[in-house]
């Protein structure tokens, strides 16, 4: 069972909506960047102020739970304190296109755009995540550092790893990073080249989620993917060449008009690819 708090704040005129999400007994993962309205920042953003934005205190800010079908003289409960976070999910919204079957919050670049390194959405965005993670306060004494950090989006590996290495920089000084930590970033195929996956792995980027969803250039069309079968191809042979130890493949079911021999074909090839494990929707 998890408990999820979610509540928002703006820093300049991005609304930011920040949620933490724990299971019972662990220790809190902490979400960072989740966009709920226009990126943008002027060119000398002053610095915010310092936001309660621990888990702690997400619970205090919690407001007290009622028992459904409660008495008007039932006893409100308060959430019992919660363990730190160990680990941090970053949000990162950039996209080619919107698929077809997404409603995450992203921002569409357009179907062309693999080369990111100065577009100023992606650039504006990371300063602001920045300075959202310095003005999360860290309010558990001993804090351990993070033992796990996932980039998700949208696309991350559209945003150039000079950038990434800014928000990981910054997650290790505020809050520490284990030395064997380990660093998720979901990719899609035709968004990376060989250089671009070496590049992430010097920076500790050590486990990939190659978004593949179908192996029928028909599917991938039909869910509206930027990207066709022969780049992922493409990017399970730069993910094997540059030694990817530990990596999945994601792929969708009951997409319309897919067949179970479609679906049979792509679990196939995907055994084939030897992935260390498969996500399957």
């Amino acid at each position: 069972m998890k408990d999820v708090i979610t509540y928002t704040r703006k820093i300049e005129n991005v609304e930011l909506a920040e949620v933490s999400i724990k299971e019972k007994g662990q220790p809190a993962t902490t979400v960072f960047g989740n966009i709920a309205c226009k990126n943008s920042t002027p060119e000398k953003p002053d610095e915010p102020e310092s936001y309660p934005t621990s888990i702690s205190n997400a619970f205090i800010h919690t407001p007290p739970t009622v028992p459904q079908n409660a008495s008007p003289n039932t006893p409100t409960t308060i959430p019992p304190f919660q363990l730190p976070p160990t680990s941090a999910y970053i949000h990162l919204p950039f996209c080619r296109k919107r698929c077809h079957y997404c409603d995450f919050p992203i921002v569409a670049l357009g179907s062309s755009s693999t080369q990111t390194d100065d577009d100023p959405r992606i650039s504006n965005y990371i300063q602001l995540l920045c300075r959202e993670i310095q003005a999360t306060q860290a309010e558990f004494k001993n804090n351990p550092p993070l033992e796990t950090v996932f980039f998700g989006g949208g696309t991350p590996s559209l945003v150039p790893p000079r950038l990434v290495s800014s928000i990981l920089e910054k997650l290790r000084r505020k809050f520490g990073l284990c030395f064997d930590a380990e660093i998720s970033m979901e990719m899609d195929p035709g968004t990376f080249d060989a250089m671009k996956m070496k590049g992430l792995m010097e920076l500790g980027v050590n486990r990939v989620s190659l978004g593949v969803q179908a192996f029928q250039e028909e599917m991938l069309k039909a869910c509206g993917r930027a990207h066709g079968v022969e780049e992922v191809y493409e990017a399970i042979e730069i993910v094997g060449s540059c030694k990817v130890e530990n990596w999945s493949m994601d792929l969708i079911s009951s997409l319309p008009h897919q067949t179970p021999e479609m679906w049979e074909e792509s679990l196939r090839l995907t055994i084939e690819a030897q992935p260390t494990h498969c996500i399957g929707i």
